[in-house]
């Protein structure tokens, strides 16, 4: 077989599964599939393939439809019941015991018939992940504020409620920084608001920069308003960190505005989780408030 490409430039690399049980198809496959710039793997059937995906995650599948023990529909049904993420292109030379709707419906991506070229799949191939890539990039998209780039308010919405729930069931602490700029109306009025916005945008950054990677979390409220929720954090931390953005934020020099922050440890308080959720955010907001207009600004102020 020649290998070809085609014109578009090449989708990022990706680790498929090839499931069929004929061995010489599998080595035509992983040949070809590693000559594209891939990372390709086999299993024998559907059965197999569900144990190695079990072990580690496959971004595609390419499966053949008759096979052994189980077979490509069955198996195409529990990869869409796990809901991984995984695409998958069905295979088969039974064009009339499988129909391009039946498999597509089932939940694959694309079907090819035998006999097929590579180039053929090569393009089948890029169009499913280049699909994906655009449903990542939307997805992003949806969940993060379009100037600062950190986490939105309709992300911090289920990402709290998510986080609670794990502190009940493990008994760990979880705290939620409630940041807000003293005097930003000002110093929007008085540079202009692409300079308010740049504030803003270096206050996302000083908020990534301060928190654990992979662990914490920021996110723009609203406005001038932003959020960090710290899981796993030690009481006794909680200050620091707080403390450390409001300096950091300082050091940024955006005069005269400054950094004041409402800091509540999440508890159990009411009857649901939704109701200890909306405590927990009622008493950092309250905090914040205690802090811009009891206690003068530029401070971090704990929930009693």
């Amino acid at each position: 077989m020649i290998l070809s490409t085609i014109s578009l430039p090449k989708p990022p690399s990706q680790r498929i599964l090839v499931v069929d049980d004929e061995q010489q198809v599998c080595e035509v496959l992983v040949e070809a599939l590693t000559y594209m710039g891939h990372d390709p793997d086999t299993a024998r059937d559907g059965r197999d393939a569900m144990e190695k995906i079990e072990r580690a995650p496959f971004g595609v599948v390419i499966t053949d439809m008759d096979m052994p023990r189980m077979d490509g529909m069955e198996l195409i049904r529990r990869l869409v019941e796990r809901k991984n993420g995984v695409d998958i292109i069905a295979i088969t030379g039974h064009t009339m015991k499988y129909k391009y709707t039946d498999v597509v419906a089932a939940g694959a991506a694309d079907f090819i018939t035998k006999p097929f070229t590579l180039n053929e799949l090569e393009a089948k191939l890029n169009r499913v992940i280049r699909e994906r890539q655009l449903v990542e990039e939307l997805e992003r998209l949806a969940i993060r504020d379009h100037l600062t780039g950190l986490y939105n308010r309709r992300y911090f919405q289920k990402a709290v409620r998510m986080e609670a729930i794990r502190a009940l069931r493990y008994n760990h602490p979880l705290f939620l920084f409630f940041y807000d700029v003293d005097l930003f109306k000002e110093y929007n009025d008085w540079k202009g608001h692409q300079a308010g916005d740049e504030l803003l945008i270096q206050l996302g950054r000083v908020l990534e920069a301060s928190i654990r990677e992979d662990v914490d979390s920021a996110y723009r409220y609203g406005g001038d308003e932003f959020l960090v929720l710290l899981p796993y954090l030690p009481e006794g931390q909680a200050a620091v960190v707080a403390e450390r953005i409001r300096e950091n934020y300082g050091r940024l020099r955006f005069a005269p505005t400054t950094l004041s922050a409402g800091v509540a440890q999440f508890r159990q308080a009411g009857t649901s989780i939704d109701d200890d959720v909306n405590d927990f955010i009622r008493r950092a907001d309250a905090a914040l408030y205690h802090a811009k207009h009891d206690l003068g600004r530029n401070c971090v102020h704990f929930d009693e």
